[in-house]
């Protein structure tokens, strides 16, 4: 036992930090992905406006809203993906028990960084499309 523990001292002590880095990582996404939502749903509170008085449903605006933030999320992942599976790829050469690299972890990780990307969108403008449209049109 301690002859594995002093042979994979670094992997244990690299493990740590990219789950810390990733971790931190995440966070900053989260606060940024908020802030870019509150940001254009501020500008474009007329724009919503408009559109329900012109028959919109909440359904419809939140969809414009979440189309646009997934296909940001979407092209950011096929960027992403390459880069990722070559950085795995290489640190898996170091080891002489090797394990497969999973197709199905980066579709795991686009779903869930779609999801918390999609309720953020969601919850943020949900407030803007249920609001009175008289509120935001008339300041103009």
């Amino acid at each position: 036992d301690t002859v594995f523990n002093n042979l994979y001292h670094k992997e244990q002590y690299l493990k740590k930090m990219v789950t810390l880095f990733s971790l931190l990582a995440i966070v900053l996404s989260i606060v940024g992905v908020f802030g870019l939502v509150v940001f254009e749903t501020q500008y474009r509170r007329k724009e919503i406006g408009v559109r329900k008085v012109f028959g919109a449903t909440v359904g419809e605006v939140l969809n414009m809203f979440n189309r646009s933030y997934l296909r940001i999320v979407s092209i950011c992942f096929v960027i992403a993906v390459p880069f990722a599976y070559y950085g795995v790829y290489k640190w898996l050469e170091n080891f002489s028990d090797r394990t497969p690299i999973y197709w199905w972890v980066f579709v795991l990780a686009f779903g869930i960084v779609a999801g918390i990307t999609m309720l953020t969108v969601t919850f943020q403008n949900w407030k803007a499309a249920n609001e009175n449209p008289v509120n935001s049109v008339k300041s103009e």
